[in-house]
């Protein structure tokens, strides 16, 4: 009909099949860089608060997982996928540059872990690392679903789930009760949630470290579809 506007066609997701190697490069270098980071930071923070490490080693090595993520989350960020994809992942890489904001500030509270501004920064260093965990699974799913794998699409929605009820509620709640019990008692938090961790059992520290080993399995699964798609494009372009 004259006269008549033409309308745009709907601009959905970019299937990565139509995206340049370099960017699956860069998507499958950021998906290696935060499962070795993750495992890292995790283990090694853990030992510090379980066991108290004073060692400096184990800071520079919680540091460089930390490191490890942001640097990951960063290759994330530049692949050039569309719009979409990039406002997937400004929460991700907020909370990654965040978490490593916060864990400088874990290295003083641990000199110093009776001061509350230090405490609270403490505070945020966990909560802000959980919010991560959940956001990367939101981002996993972005990915998976342009890959084609539902399953991994709908795991990542799952696990962002059991992150939220598993980790990020009774984290701060307790992390939260240890800081008030130190401010109003004067003792060492360190030492308090030490203890708290003393009350938990093996199962129960299982289920609290589901979350992770779900979240870090789906990230090297979504790391190998990238490389496969990266590796059949490159079959197709050959051929």
């Amino acid at each position: 009909m004259a006269g008549a506007v033409a309308r745009p066609p709907a601009v959905g997701p970019v299937p990565l099949e139509h995206v340049a190697a370099a960017d699956l490069v860069r998507l499958a270098q950021g998906f290696y860089f935060i499962f070795w980071g993750l495992l890292l930071a995790v283990v090694v923070g853990a030992q510090i608060v379980i066991v108290l490490w004073r060692h400096t080693f184990a800071e520079l090595f919680l540091g460089a997982g930390v490191l490890a993520v942001l640097a990951g989350t960063w290759r994330l960020r530049q692949a050039r996928l569309d719009a979409a994809w990039q406002a997937t992942m400004r929460w991700p890489w907020r909370w990654a540059v965040l978490t490593t904001y916060f864990c400088v500030v874990f290295y003083m509270w641990r000199r110093v872990p009776l001061q509350p501004y230090l405490q609270t920064n403490a505070l945020g260093f966990l909560a802000c690392g959980i919010a991560y965990l959940i956001s990367l699974s939101g981002a996993v799913g972005a990915l998976t679903r342009r890959l084609g794998r539902t399953d991994l699409a709908r795991e990542s929605r799952w696990f962002g789930a059991v992150s939220v009820t598993l980790l990020l509620a009774p984290a701060v709640a307790a992390l939260g009760y240890v800081g008030v019990m130190a401010v109003r008692h004067d003792e060492n938090p360190l030492l308090q949630f030490q203890e708290m961790l003393g009350w938990i059992t093996g199962p129960v520290m299982l289920v609290l470290l589901l979350p992770l080993s779900l979240t870090l399995g789906m990230v090297w699964a979504a790391k190998d579809a990238t490389l496969r798609r990266l590796m059949a494009g490159d079959s197709g372009r050959s051929a």
